[in-house]
């Protein structure tokens, strides 16, 4: 798990234990669409990096000629 991964998710805990706690206003609503924002940005940066560690994985194609 890279760092952006790894801030997103606490991000993301942060903002639900805060709705949480501000149940019952109008700004609880905001943060849980704050907390799925974050979420979904964590598992984005999740997904770019087993791509780009499968990329890297790939042999080049001067490796496949020599």
């Amino acid at each position: 798990m890279n760092k952006a991964t790894i801030q997103h998710k606490n991000t993301a805990r942060v903002l639900l234990h805060e709705a949480r706690a501000r149940r019952g206003s109008a700004f609880s609503h905001v943060l849980l669409r704050w907390a799925g924002n974050a979420r979904r940005r964590a598992v984005e940066a999740a997904q770019l990096d087993t791509a780009a560690e499968h990329c890297s994985a790939l042999p080049t194609q001067q490796e496949l000629f020599a």
